[in-house]
């Protein structure tokens, strides 16, 4: 923000002033080294070591002589002999510096100086600041500031003056400053013509590579619409089968109900001449004599007894509707489902593709007994054999090296945060492993850190470390600048001894092993503290706990196994033991559950990651 005061340039051409660069190497304590506040790489200083070594940005010294000439009516310029600032300054084309009215004529007197040419500040013409541009560079060595750099020594590499010439590279092949200037150019010219035409072949290959991203992408849409095609006609002739069950059912109980509707008309036709009877009886016996009525006695019987012998008859059987499933109509779809996906790879240049071996992959769609989310149809995947596909860093610590890489956490940008245990710091890499950026040193100031262990992303992006030797948790945002800070040593609920993995669930709540206390810890996204699990008796050393569906996952590197609770932070069972066969432990520690439902374990001692059903049934290890 501020204006260049002795700028100098760092070998990745980044330029900064000598007293920030001084100051950013006392800070680092590092001699001899500087490491680039812009593009953060590291560079050896050229001889003792000192910033002041470095080589001066010319063309920003004459950039600042231009600024003040052009400003000399609105700010006091600086004399360069007396210091003395004034708006009334000269400027000397062959000194390349300022000199106030009184200096000036200190060096008109000076017999060497009768050729060099002055003019007022407030004269100066666009000529004149092209001329200021185009001034020559002066040679860095004390006591050669005014001289011209005019050879280039071959041995040392560096452009010198003619008192250099005679002193410091005397027998050193040299040659004229502009002659090896021209020859650079060609050099650089040459090269620029070779990194451009390696560009344009980038970007064929490019274009090569969006073309075949565009062709899978199609031919995936394609396989789609055939897939849906094929389950639309699977699905047609099902539903066609379905109506020919029905409409069988529903013509034999048209034919039942048919026959019973008949039965029910002859049945209440009896029902009406056995109530007229009844009717006709009772009237008869009101109205008549006693001797009428012993003299009908035998035609009331046989009225009586003839709709009395009209008994109930037996009604046909009512049908029983079943349903006999075809089971081997089942079985084929669940063995042979609705087809495989066959993958050919086609020729391709080994640069161009990360794959190995012959393998291709199987996926097989069938039904099952127990549904998924309300559908029978559940994804068989074949046991995934797991190869590496990307490595980076070395040990050290310089920016993009690692030394003790601890907890590993990827972004929504796929950018990838690393914890360096013995770094005390963070780095974040792009997901081709190019180093981004980095943050932290060692200390327990706000934004240091003590062997840093776990981290995550929360919601927000923002990163969330556990400083295990300072005993909290630090938030910072995205780019590394500090947020927030919670925890400190002790063992109350807000307190934490040695924290070491750190995880966050779908609500944001952060979840954290307090290893030495031993207990897992939870705190909300506003960094307070909620509840608690385990303690001593279910858990030894917890390191790390995740989240999963109804479960509480902690590997327990103290007790050497996986430990399940549930929600409410309730033991419900373990897996593994002390050992090296396929489920055994030697300290496991950083988990997650992958996209196919499978719990990795980092098996620590052992070297290796153990893959698991949550059931803990053990499935593979590489």
């Amino acid at each position: 923000m501020c204006t260049f005061t002795d700028p100098k340039q760092l070998p990745c051409l980044h330029s900064f002033c000598l007293h920030c660069l001084n100051g950013i190497q006392r800070t680092s304590g590092v001699h001899g080294k500087i490491t680039c506040p812009e593009c953060r790489r590291q560079f050896q200083i050229p001889g003792s070591g000192n910033p002041s070594e470095l080589p001066t940005n010319f063309r920003i010294n004459s950039l600042l002589d231009v600024l003040a000439i052009k400003e000399c009516s609105t700010a006091n310029v600086k004399c360069g002999n007396c210091n003395k600032r004034s708006t009334q300054t000269l400027y000397c084309f062959q000194c390349c510096s300022f000199w106030c009215e009184e200096c000036i004529l200190a060096h008109n007197i000076i017999r060497t100086n009768k050729e060099h040419r002055t003019l007022a500040l407030k004269d100066f013409q666009d000529q004149d600041i092209e001329a200021v541009l185009k001034r020559p560079a002066f040679c860095q060595k004390k006591r050669h500031e005014n001289k011209e750099l005019e050879f280039f020594c071959k041995d040392c590499k560096v452009a010198i003056c003619n008192t250099c010439v005679v002193t410091l590279h005397e027998g050193h092949g040299k040659m004229l400053l502009e002659e090896a200037t021209d020859a650079r150019k060609t050099q650089i010219n040459s090269m620029t013509h070779s990194l451009i035409e390696k560009a344009q072949e980038k970007r064929k290959e490019l274009e090569q590579l969006n073309q075949k991203s565009t062709d899978i992408k199609l031919q995936v849409a394609d396989f789609k619409r055939q897939v849906q095609t094929n389950v639309d006609q699977v699905i047609a002739i099902i539903e066609a089968r379905k109506q020919d069950v029905f409409d069988a059912v529903d013509n034999q109980a048209k034919k039942s109900l048919e026959s019973l509707s008949e039965k029910k008309g002859q049945v209440e036709n009896q029902v009406i001449l056995i109530e007229s009877a009844i009717e006709q009886t009772k009237a008869f016996v009101k109205r008549s004599f006693t001797t009428e009525i012993l003299g009908f006695s035998e035609t009331f019987d046989a009225i009586l007894k003839e709709q009395g012998t009209q008994g109930n008859r037996d009604t046909e059987c009512i049908p029983r509707f079943s349903f006999t499933k075809s089971d081997k109509l089942i079985n084929v779809l669940n063995n042979e489902g609705i087809g495989n996906v066959k993958i050919v790879f086609s020729e391709t240049k080994a640069q161009l593709s990360g794959a190995k071996g012959k393998e291709s992959s199987k996926v097989i769609a069938g039904i099952k007994g127990a549904n998924v989310r309300d559908s029978p149809l559940e994804t068989q995947v074949q046991t995934r054999r797991f190869r590496s596909v990307l490595s980076f860093g070395q040990k050290g610590e310089s920016v993009g090296m690692l030394d003790g890489p601890c907890g590993v956490a990827v972004n929504d940008r796929d950018e990838i945060a690393v914890t360096e245990f013995c770094n005390h710091r963070v780095s974040v890499f792009s997901s081709a492993g190019t180093h981004l950026r980095s943050f932290g040193r060692i200390g327990n100031n706000n934004g240091e850190f003590r062997y840093p262990t776990g981290i995550a992303f929360d919601s927000h992006g923002n990163i969330v470390v556990a400083d295990r030797y300072n005993h909290r948790v630090q938030v910072f945002d995205r780019n590394g600048n500090f947020l927030s800070k919670f925890g400190e040593q002790g063992s109350r609920d807000y307190q934490l001894k040695f924290p070491q993995g750190l995880s966050i669930d779908g609500n944001g709540d952060i979840i954290i092993p307090d290893t030495n206390n031993p207990l897992i810890k939870i705190f909300s996204s506003s960094r307070k503290y909620m509840r608690k699990f385990g303690g001593a008796g279910s858990l030894v050393g917890p390191y790390h706990c995740i989240q999963h569906g109804q479960y509480f996952i902690v590997s327990d590197y103290g007790d050497h196994s996986i430990k399940m609770f549930d929600l409410e932070g309730k033991f419900i069972s373990k897996f593994g033991k002390q050992g090296n066969k396929d489920g055994e432990f030697n300290e496991p520690r950083c988990m997650l559950v992958n996209k196919e439902g499978l719990l990795m374990v980092c098996d620590s001692f052992n070297h290796r990651v153990q893959v698991f059903e949550l059931s803990g049934k053990f499935v593979t290890k590489f």
